[in-house]
């Protein structure tokens, strides 16, 4: 008498996967190319608006409870007709307080998790421009988006704040498009005492003292570039300028390691 054969699992799970998916579905995936997966869509978000333009403030920066207070000015171009609200990352650490349109009227928010939804008060048409603020105030846990630094007792460890937002972590801090498939430019300007140095992206535009021992430096970036490359660095900082045919390269490092 014959033994009867059983099917080994790993036969079986093939067997089970050919039932599973349609025919031909595992080749065209294998076939694909990886412009041919970028051109469908498979590797990007959809959003149904262009971001143009941010203007990120912050200040009253705490090291001791890793906050501080923000205002981010948004600006944008409805993709889609009718569009009524515009959905943005933001962390669930920050406490929306307000958002405003144009002429200050309160426009309604919902922020759930990590997703802030922005009610529009009319309607925008395919191509139109958004605008509105919103005032927040950030609960960071260090090393997520912002990294708080203390100096615990080293000698050249001063304290500081830098930003590391790629590729989706600056939501975690600002509110935004948190998602490398769309670009804008950006102002970043920081409220800290006279004694800290702020660094970020493009241009140094001014650096104003403005009283109780505090400054506020703006930065300006004019080449759009996607939002996880917005920076932020608050520390004790020398700068050391210098130029490279005729570029000039600017050098922020510790007082320690300038000769200034």
């Amino acid at each position: 008498m014959r033994r009867p054969r059983f099917l080994s699992p790993p036969l079986l799970s093939t067997l089970a996967l050919a039932v599973l998916l349609p025919a031909g579905a595992a080749a065209q995936s294998n076939s694909e190319s990886n412009g041919e997966r970028i051109a469908n869509d498979r590797y990007t978000r959809s959003h149904d608006y262009d971001l143009v333009h941010q203007r990120i403030e912050i200040r009253n920066v705490s090291w001791d409870s890793t906050s501080f207070d923000g205002r981010v000015a948004t600006t944008l171009v409805s993709r889609r007709p009718a569009m009524d609200s515009v959905v943005l990352d933001a962390g669930a650490l920050l406490d929306i307080q307000r958002v405003t349109g144009p002429r200050g009227v309160v426009l309604r928010a919902d922020h759930r998790g990590d997703t802030l939804v922005v009610r529009l008060p009319t309607s925008a048409a395919f191509g139109d421009t958004v605008r509105f603020t919103i005032a927040y105030h950030a609960r960071i846990r260090s090393g997520a988006g912002l990294t708080f630094i203390e100096p615990e007792g080293r000698p050249h460890r001063p304290r500081q704040l830098w930003s590391q937002g790629e590729d989706t972590n600056n939501h975690l801090w600002f509110p935004t498009y948190d998602f490398p498939n769309d670009k804008m430019t950006w102002e970043l300007s920081a409220t800290v005492p006279t004694a800290l140095t702020v660094v970020s992206n493009g241009r140094l535009v001014s650096d104003r003292r403005v009283g109780h021992g505090q400054h506020t430096v703006r930065w300006s970036q004019r080449k759009p570039a996607p939002t996880y490359l917005v920076s932020l660095v608050i520390g004790s900082l020398h700068r050391v300028h210098d130029s490279w045919h005729g570029i000039p390269v600017d050098y922020y490092v510790y007082p320690e390691d300038s000769a200034l």
